[in-house]
């Protein structure tokens, strides 16, 4: 399979880091998620139809090893780089969160307790340019920040919102259950407490972290406070 040099790198000068080296709060004893961050070329060798390109890749998004029968994961795990089908053989659960280009692997029981959300940045030419990311789901706030940046910034900046938001949704299993505009994520570094609205007026805190590990995407972590589990990123593979 083509991989682009199989995974990309989210930290190239470290070799391997979980959220304790990306300054992120981990609590003692919390459980490693190996998190693998795969590219996946354009298009099939000519006349196959059967290769994981890079089309195919939104719609694994949301998947489990247990929504996927046997057949899909053998399918699947074929045409994945070599450590990452060690991986997603040798764990009982794993989740995919996929775009268009780039399927997110996390493995083990840990990673039912964090959220993962990434998305592709669409690139805006000129000021009347449709948003790919609608207003519709950002705070007044929230709203207020992307207005004032041009327009390339601003298609940007809505996509990194809407993937904190996501990510903190699926952290405390909301999902889309609860409207994004209800969460305020307009945090102006790459890590913040992100509070969801639970039953009955509760509160849930969620710490998430915006990785930058290619400009043409945005990727959100979220783990809820205080983390029980921590991702551990994998690397480019040879």
């Amino acid at each position: 399979m083509e991989t682009n040099a199989a995974l990309l790198d989210l930290a190239p000068e470290i070799p391997g880091r979980g959220l304790a080296d990306a300054g992120l709060p981990v609590q003692d004893g919390a459980d490693q998620v190996p998190v693998f961050v795969v590219p996946v070329g354009t298009a099939p060798p000519a006349g196959s139809g059967s290769e994981l390109t890079a089309d195919s890749c939104p719609g694994l998004n949301g998947h489990t090893r247990a929504t996927l029968d046997a057949a899909s994961r053998g399918w699947l795990l074929a045409r994945l780089p070599a450590r990452v089908r060690t991986a997603m053989t040798a764990a009982a659960h794993w989740e995919l969160y996929g775009t268009h280009g780039l399927l997110v692997v996390a493995c083990g029981d840990g990673a039912r307790q964090m959220g993962f959300s990434v998305e592709s940045v669409r690139h805006v030419r000129r000021e009347s340019s449709l948003l790919h990311t609608p207003y519709e789901i950002l705070t007044p706030h929230e709203s207020r920040t992307a207005a004032a940046r041009p327009p390339a910034e601003r298609e940007r900046l809505i996509t990194r919102y809407w993937v904190r938001k996501d990510a903190a949704l699926q952290a405390v299993g909301s999902g889309l259950s609860l409207a994004p505009e209800r969460v305020e994520a307009g945090f102006p570094s790459d890590t913040g407490t992100v509070t969801v609205p639970g039953p009955c007026g509760t509160e849930i805190p969620v710490f998430v972290r915006n990785f930058r590990f290619s400009a043409a995407y945005e990727f959100a972590v979220a783990t809820p406070e205080p983390p029980s589990v921590t991702p551990t990123f994998a690397y480019s593979l040879r």
